[in-house]
């Protein structure tokens, strides 16, 4: 229990000291003209709303499932989790989340693609984005396929064992995604946010009032044993990298990076980025920190769900064995879907601006934006159902889980080659790309269906060795950035670049 409240302590302290730091550093100018006022006449999703909303949809925008199924699995590693979640939101996600955020807004919220290609290269730009293409649209299926699960299993709508009404809910899912994909953010999503937003706070309180029977038996790290709470997961899974790939989305996630454009369009002051950005990331962190609780106690409580490996199943059975009201597990589970769905759409979205940034589509009418969401929406929908008649669905999952990370990154090596430029401190981010970047490189050279059923392909190296190369991979990526940073720093100092050219 002690380890749990000293988890929620770094979050708040973080968000209050660290946070402020990260904007002194950045210096936010709330008299510049930002792209939601600039830009609102002639793009869509540049329009300035009002701050409150702003928040809202960059919360339900970047908490999807990850912060839930994700954390339930992570949750396997034992009480270190809550202090991994913190600790990691506070010093790299939420850093991440807020120069991404930040960059994009002081460059006419332009998409991840125009600002990569502009501080790094076209070519760097080119195959990350391919890489980002590519986990958009594994997130979205991947997404929509949790979402229909869970609401096929809803006790109260549908009989437990049909499966009847899983195209149903598919086809529900089209139908919200077509019109939040098509319609501008404030005439359609920014209508419904406080609804979503509502059930989604409920839901969260009603959770942790059940857990909150439960909290005195959560376990506390031990510091006797220090090395020993890293060596909890019940399969043998080694912390490093699994645990930062498992609960990408409650430490860091680079799908953030892709969503934080749009928010960047809509809010009207940069003074309002570190409540924005780095603030939504750190709820985020919140509602992690009540689902990693809530699995470690799961776990204990029935400790057959520690060898299932299906994020769904588990969380299902574990709301609705902790919650003692039918009604109010399933509203719980449908918050789950609202993130789901909104983190989906998001990256629908996204994939319709990038797409159109990457071939130089317009869309400022109608008829423009869709042409494109069409093909995207149908591109999606083939995925949703191949992966429910093959094993599509985990090699999605699987790989999503590592070119989100991959995606995180870029954004970070982005952020730190911005701030050289600048010719600002760079230590802040540079520990966090060096960290994220390890672990990445040691996911790729270590992971294999021979170290654990069912993993991507990677290069099934030893854990030793894989280390060795990860350790040198990481160093090289740092060492480019900070010699590319300088560079940058050089032509402006020519006046041959400004990183702040909107």
């Amino acid at each position: 229990m002690v380890t749990f409240f000293v988890g929620l302590g770094i979050l708040v302290l973080g968000y209050l000291i660290y946070g402020r730091l990260m904007e002194a550093l950045f210096k936010p100018d709330p008299a510049r003209v930002v792209p939601a006022v600039k830009n609102s006449a002639e793009y869509e999703d540049r329009q300035a709303l009002p701050h409150g909303k702003c928040m809202l949809l960059q919360l339900l925008h970047i908490a999807g499932i990850g912060p839930v199924v994700g954390v339930i699995l992570g949750a396997k590693f034992g009480p270190v989790v809550f202090l991994i979640i913190p600790i990691g939101n506070i010093f790299g996600g939420a850093v991440h989340d807020y120069f991404s955020g930040m960059i994009s807004m002081r460059n006419g919220a332009k998409s991840y693609l125009e600002i990569s290609k502009k501080i790094l290269s076209r070519k760097f730009a080119f195959f990350s984005t391919i890489f980002m293409i590519i986990a958009l649209f594994a997130l979205s299926t991947s997404f929509t396929n949790v979402s229909a699960g869970i609401l096929n299993s809803n006790k109260i709508i549908t009989a437990a064992d049909s499966n009847d009404f899983f195209i149903f809910w598919v086809c529900l899912a089209f139908l919200y995604y077509g019109l939040s994909t098509f319609f501008p953010i404030a005439s359609f999503l920014s209508k419904i946010s406080y609804v979503f937003g509502t059930i989604l706070i409920v839901s969260t309180i009603a959770i942790f009032f059940f857990e909150s029977a439960y909290i005195k038996m959560l376990p506390e790290f031990d510091l006797g044993n220090f090395f020993g709470n890293f060596t909890q997961h019940p399969q043998g899974q080694p912390i490093l990298p699994m645990l930062f790939v498992t609960i990408a989305c409650g430490i860091i996630s680079g799908f953030h990076g892709s969503q934080n454009p749009i928010t960047a369009g809509i809010e009207k002051n940069e003074k309002n980025g570190r409540q924005t950005f780095y603030g939504m990331m750190v709820v985020e962190g919140f509602l992690a920190m009540i689902w990693a609780a809530v699995g470690v106690t799961g776990y204990a409580l029935y400790p057959e769900l520690a060898k299932e490996t299906n994020g769904p199943v588990i969380i299902s059975e574990m709301v609705r064995s902790i919650v003692n009201s039918k009604i109010l597990s399933e509203l719980i589970l449908f918050s789950v879907v609202i993130l789901a769905i909104t983190t989906a759409d998001a990256a629908l979205r996204t994939l319709r601006l990038l797409i159109s940034d990457a071939f130089r589509f317009q869309q400022r009418s109608s008829e423009d934006r869709f042409l494109l969401s069409l093909p995207i929406l149908g591109t999606c929908a083939i995925m949703v159902f191949w992966s429910n008649i093959t094993d599509g669905f985990l090699i999605m999952w699987n790989y999503f889980s590592l070119t989100n990370q991959m995606i995180a990154v870029m954004c970070l090596a982005v952020s730190l080659c911005y701030m050289r430029a600048k010719k600002k401190p760079l230590i802040y981010l540079l520990i966090p790309l060096a960290f994220l970047s390890f672990v990445v490189f040691l996911y790729l050279f270590w992971i294999s269906p021979q170290h654990i059923a069912n993993a991507p392909v990677g290069f099934g190296l030893s854990y030793p060795m894989a280390c060795a190369v990860a350790a040198i991979c990481s160093f090289f990526v740092c060492w480019y950035c900070l010699r590319h940073g300088k560079s940058l720093a050089k032509l402006t100092d020519e006046k041959k670049f400004n990183p702040d050219d909107d």
